[in-house]
């Protein structure tokens, strides 16, 4: 084997021994690596942002990859568990849905009716109010005896189910005028006798207001704080 031959062996050799150990050097890394972020496994996360209350289609999340070490124990591993729910509130894109995250859709209980009654857009609605909102119903009145004005909250903590789109509205003013308005549709679960009580108002009041609850208030209102009276030439 002349000189030349002997340096092309060597050099192939040293190749080989380069390979060698920058394969292992790589294999080193990717098992210090997988040893320090562990098993992967399945985690429910949302492909888009998502509003409170808005219910979770299927393309809306999917399933992916996350180390187990950085997943907690609430969260959500299979697309089953987010079928048919909807968020309990407004969500970014790829998070990782956990337990709570998630509920049923407002919806009907045993011994409540869905009752729809239009609302001024303007002063009851105003953009704000939404499926799964809690909100008391105030109407105001006005006695054709003694002009006595009057505002009361005639249902406490009514569930919203669901608000329409605004339309337009046309009846008669106190006056008994033409008047035309926009209103929008608002229904609402509520027990035999509060839809009663929201239907005479309806009919008979001036007007009707949504005072919107804070998350989670579901308290009744006092009857001493239910009502408030003008009568004319008195004072309060």
């Amino acid at each position: 084997m002349n000189p030349r031959q002997r340096r092309g062996v060597l050099l192939l050799i040293a190749t080989g021994i380069g390979a060698v150990v920058v394969f292992f050097a790589i294999s080193a890394y990717v098992s210090s690596v997988a040893s320090q972020v562990g098993n992967m496994v399945p985690v429910v996360t949302l492909t888009r942002d998502v509003e409170a209350l808005e219910p979770v289609r299927p393309e809306m999340v999917e399933v992916v990859e996350r180390p187990e070490r950085w997943v907690p124990e609430t969260a959500l591993r299979s697309l089953d568990q987010a079928a048919g729910l909807v968020s309990t509130g407004p969500f970014r894109a790829d998070t990782m849905l956990q337990d709570g995250m998630l509920t049923e859709a407002p919806g009907l209980n045993p011994g409540f009716r869905e009752v729809a009654i239009m609302v001024d857009a303007e002063t009851g609605v105003a953009g704000k109010v939404s499926s799964g909102d809690r909100v008391d119903i105030l109407a105001t009145t006005v006695d054709p005896g003694t002009d006595a004005q009057r505002a009361e909250v005639w249902v406490s903590s009514a569930l919203v189910i669901e608000v329409g789109l605004p339309q337009p509205v046309e009846g008669e003013d106190v006056n008994g005028g033409f008047d035309s308005s926009q209103g929008v549709p608002v229904t609402f679960a509520l027990s035999t006798a509060d839809a009663l009580r929201v239907a005479y108002a309806e009919s008979f009041a001036v007007k009707l207001r949504l005072a919107l609850r804070g998350l989670g208030d579901e308290s009744d209102v006092p009857a001493e704080e239910r009502v408030y009276e003008q009568i004319p030439g008195v004072a309060r």
